[in-house]
């Protein structure tokens, strides 16, 4: 099968949708399938670029993560401006669209199309499966509601904005009445309602999120897949910790003396709450954070750190790989999830796969977390900084909620849910092409 996948994040990019987006990938091609992605241009890429005999831009990149090559990718033109976020933007413009086409009658053809994203490639991907009479399946995996409500200096304006950028490209149906939620929430859902519509599959990486998919009106059948981590970069990281033996040591070794090591991993950016991060450690005593990851606040979080004069309890690492963060996460007493608006969240799949104890905020989240976690009683700092001191001041609770991982450690393996997609696939080709 000639998979055309999606996503408005080049897989050279870190971050979570990135990583699910190399993990899906590597996982079909190593069943036998083909892939190609088609997203925009990377922000800071290494990697030899070609272009075949149709003139569409194709990279053969180095993974970022363990120097592998990550499958073809087709790289679409971007706009002159960015997100808010800095990342580049594509609108299914002619140039965009020739490229696209380019690249689907250059090789072989073209089974299925897959949407990762509900942005520019989004509606590209839609457009192209109606082009080319193929089946589509849209993955919904963003709470652009939440985000915008909580965290956009202007709410209303910016979803506003949104809806009608994207509804030029992709009318879709309305929010069903009697939900009981504000317009600027309506309007957000608004381009999510539009892609489901237009596809032939949706697939949500959470039971939570597909309920809240179909409340708000998504008619289109809905399969909860979750996301995963590459098989290889667990194997490789992880190798020593396959050992039962080292495993049982890890989990019932008393927690080392010292303060607590946390770590926070993920996008500097005010929807993941990097600051309220860095707050929890000022409010709290016996316990030192690193944090990994770059984004718009980090200049904001240097700041902070220097004001409270926290440099010797707080650590900025900056970009790095997954790779970094897992072996992080092995290190780590407990991973700090201070996001409210995750859908799943990658980093709770590593914080699994690495049996690392959580505390986070959002009740949601429990569904990916079965076990091993501290949820804090709302979503608050202070909340959070409560339930962060009865962990500090019984760390056999740390040891308690690593055991209670370790069943789960494999859950997070790409190799589980691939066979569950493959099906999506053939399921979206059995109702036939997306009319035009």
């Amino acid at each position: 099968m000639h998979i055309a996948l999606f996503s408005d994040f080049h897989p050279d990019t870190l971050g979570g949708a990135q990583t699910a987006l190399r993990a899906l990938s590597a996982g079909l091609r190593n069943a036998g399938h083909r892939v190609t992605v088609f997203c925009p241009p990377a922000t800071n890429s290494g990697g030899a670029e070609t272009a075949d005999a149709t003139g569409a831009d194709i990279r053969r990149p180095v993974d970022p993560v363990n120097g592998t090559g990550v499958p073809d990718v087709v790289r679409l033109r971007a706009q002159p401006f960015s997100m808010a976020n800095g990342l580049p933007i594509v609108l299914p413009t002619r140039a965009v669209t020739r490229t696209i086409d380019a690249a689907f009658t250059a090789g072989a053809p073209v089974d299925v199309v897959h949407a990762l994203t509900t942005y520019g490639c989004g509606v590209a991907a839609v457009r192209a499966a109606r082009r080319h009479g193929l089946p589509l399946v849209q993955t919904l995996q963003s709470r652009d509601d939440t985000v915008i409500e909580k965290y956009s200096p202007a709410p209303y304006f910016s979803a506003l904005t949104m809806r009608l950028l994207h509804g030029h490209y992709l009318p879709g149906p309305a929010v069903p009445r009697g939900l009981g939620i504000g317009r600027t929430t309506r309007l957000a859902w608004r381009p999510l309602l539009a892609h489901a519509a237009a596809a032939d599959r949706v697939v949500a990486p959470s039971r939570h999120f597909a309920t809240r998919l179909s409340r708000h009106g998504v008619r289109t059948p809905i399969d909860v897949v979750s996301n995963g981590i590459s098989d290889e970069l667990l194997d490789g990281i992880l190798g020593g910790a396959r050992d039962d033996n080292e495993n049982a040591t890890r989990r019932t070794d008393p927690a080392p003396a010292g303060p607590l090591r946390m770590v926070w991993c993920g996008r500097l950016s005010a929807e993941k709450r990097p600051l309220e991060a860095i707050e929890l450690v000022r409010l709290t005593a016996d316990c030192v954070l690193d944090l990994y990851g770059t984004g718009p606040l980090l200049d904001r979080a240097r700041a902070v750190i220097a004001q409270d004069r926290l440099g010797d309890r707080v650590r900025l690492h900056g970009e790095v790989t997954q790779a970094e963060c897992l072996r992080a996460m092995r290190a780590a007493d407990l991973l700090l999830l201070t996001s409210d608006c995750d859908t799943q969240g990658m980093v709770l799949l590593e914080a699994v796969a690495t049996t690392l104890p959580v505390l986070f905020c959002d009740p949601d989240l429990s569904e990916t977390l079965p076990a091993g976690g501290a949820c804090a009683t709302d979503g608050s700092i202070h909340a959070m900084a409560a339930t962060l001191r009865e962990l500090i001041r019984d760390r056999s609770r740390i040891d308690h909620l690593r055991t209670a991982l370790a069943p789960f450690r494999d859950e997070p393996r790409q190799s589980r849910h691939l066979n569950h997609m493959l099906t999506v696939y053939k399921q979206a080709q059995q109702r036939g092409p997306t009319s035009l």
